[in-house]
């Protein structure tokens, strides 16, 4: 005890400590702040926003409101920039020339799977996606394709519209209030499943799989991005769901193979009867984690779409109206069976829903990550070191007033007057390359970017369109609807990585005759 008691003596106080880490995080700090101001700055590489803490960097900026913050670094450092955003270095390319650097770069110097595949191979599974050779992930998009052909389509609509409707029938009072972005979530998963998943999914869809797909959706969070391994309830339950999905989606291909019931118009008989070009079928779990990633690709697409476009509508009567009048002029009048051909004789139909995704796009932003020693901009020569994102950001060009008049204003005739600079704008030729699963269709110079553009485009986004303009034109037939009063279209929710209308969304409806 003499000789432990002096010992104890020499220990620093509980105060001390917390001194003593007071004083480390600040010296830390200033060195951080320091380093930025008056550090060398290497000229070759994008100038790097300003942050006040390490590690952490830009996050809590660009968590708030993500499209604002990049605005605001757009006016203060240009077009191509980098923030850190908690230990992640994210270069931002925006403008037509930003989504052409992004979307254009070669494999071998930035990659997509490098960029998220931590995160989708959770969700979807093994050897698909990102989680495979690209080679075959760009058969794997083929063989899609192949099952989201026209003659699909026209078999699509009329089953998008019954659905539409007996959704609906639910709706017993003749007048209420309608949550948009639950009700038309709930909506995009039925018409999803009745047209694409097949008979046996969508038998089911109201219990099992509706339970399953939760658990799965919760796998797409920013959490889950930046911090992919955790150990936490609900990455487990997304484990579970994922391998219950396996076996359910495993058991209808083997059912179909033993009752040899090959009488299915769907995209699960067309994987099914796909095989690789070495001659292999595709195994079943892999159309199992195709047909999850299928799933959810359109669901979180059209559901957020279909929700920002009725709430849109909701408060432009006269654009409701005139959606109305172009099926009576068109089409002979609102009681006319819309089809896959008759539908695309309605260019404000299409305006609008163009319009909600350009001023709404699903997904702000999309990224790679370099995995060459570096990647050159060629427009302006500056260098991108291995190791950082590269990320392109729709959700911001989208709503650029170089490219787009009153570019805050939703105007669907913006698309039919065509009076914007986007549509004055020289594109580049790479519209017409073929990765593997037919020409992209657009050229990743443009400044409306959706569905995103190059090797990763988006190939259901015929699907898509066609799904969204089928829901928007029943569901006008249906009822006349309108904000609630006081209030204005929703704010955007950034919580998620889809961009959703902030809760509530409501909406007045009137049951039409």
């Amino acid at each position: 005890m003499a000789i432990i008691t002096p010992l104890i003596a020499l220990l620093p106080s509980p105060i001390t400590l917390l001194e003593y880490s007071v004083l480390a995080i600040g010296v830390i700090l200033a060195i951080h702040i320091l380093s930025q101001l008056i550090g060398p700055r290497d000229t070759k590489q994008p100038p790097v926003v300003f942050s006040w803490f390490p590690v952490l960097g830009n996050a809590i900026q660009f968590g708030i409101n993500p499209i604002a913050f990049l605005q605001d670094c757009q006016a203060k450092y240009g077009d191509m920039f980098t923030f850190t955003m908690v230990g992640k270095r994210v270069t931002v390319c925006l403008g037509a020339d930003g989504n052409q650097f992004v979307f254009n770069s070669k494999q071998n110097l930035a990659s997509a799977a490098e960029a998220y595949n931590h995160m989708t191979k959770h969700v979807f599974g093994p050897d698909i996606v990102f989680d495979t050779p690209h080679s075959i992930f760009m058969e794997q998009k083929k063989f899609i394709k192949a099952g989201l052909n026209s003659d699909c389509f026209r078999r699509h609509v009329p089953i998008i519209v019954k659905e539409t409707e007996d959704f609906f029938k639910k709706y017993t009072k003749p007048t209420g209030l309608m949550e948009a972005y639950g009700t038309f979530g709930q909506l995009i998963i039925l018409t999803a499943s009745s047209s694409l998943m097949g008979k046996e999914i969508r038998a089911c869809l109201d219990d099992t799989v509706a339970d399953l797909y939760y658990d799965l959706d919760q796998g797409f969070k920013p959490i889950n991005f930046i911090l992919p391994n955790l150990s936490l309830p609900s990455y487990r339950r997304r484990d579970v769901a994922r391998e219950k999905m396996t076996e359910l989606y495993s058991s209808i291909i083997e059912r179909r193979k033993a009752e040899k019931d090959e009488s299915n118009d769907d995209l699960l008989q067309a994987l099914m009867d796909a095989t690789y070009k070495e001659g292999n079928s595709v195994p079943n779990y892999q159309i199992a984690g195709i047909m999850i990633a299928v799933l959810f690709g359109g669901q979180h697409t059209s559901a957020t779409t279909s929700a920002w476009t009725i709430l849109e509508l909701a408060d432009r009567q006269d654009i409701v109206q005139a959606l109305r009048q172009e099926q009576i002029d068109k089409l002979g009048s609102l009681k006319t069976d819309l089809t896959f051909d008759n539908i695309k004789e309605l260019p404000l139909l299409d305006a609008v829903i163009r319009e909600t995704l350009r001023l709404h796009p699903p997904i702000f932003q999309m990224m790679r990550r370099v995995v060459a020693d570096k990647i050159v901009c060629e427009k302006n020569g500056l260098q991108v070191p291995k190791g950082n994102y590269l990320c392109a950001a729709p959700g911001v060009t989208q709503i650029d007033p170089t490219y787009f008049n009153d570019p805050l204003k939703y105007n669907p005739y913006r698309w039919i007057e065509k009076t914007d600079p986007v549509h004055q704008l020289e594109q580049g030729d790479d519209a017409n390359i073929d990765y593997g699963f037919g020409a992209v269709g657009i050229s990743s110079r443009s400044p409306f970017l959706p569905f995103s553009a190059g090797r990763h485009r988006c190939i259901g986004e015929q699907f898509g369109y066609l799904q969204l303009k089928t829901v928007v034109s029943t569901f006008i037939r249906l009822f006349d609807f309108e904000l609630e009063q006081g209030k204005t279209v929703p704010k955007s929710d950034y919580t998620s990585l889809v961009v959703v209308p902030q809760h509530p969304s409501n909406i007045c409806y009137t049951r039409r005759n």
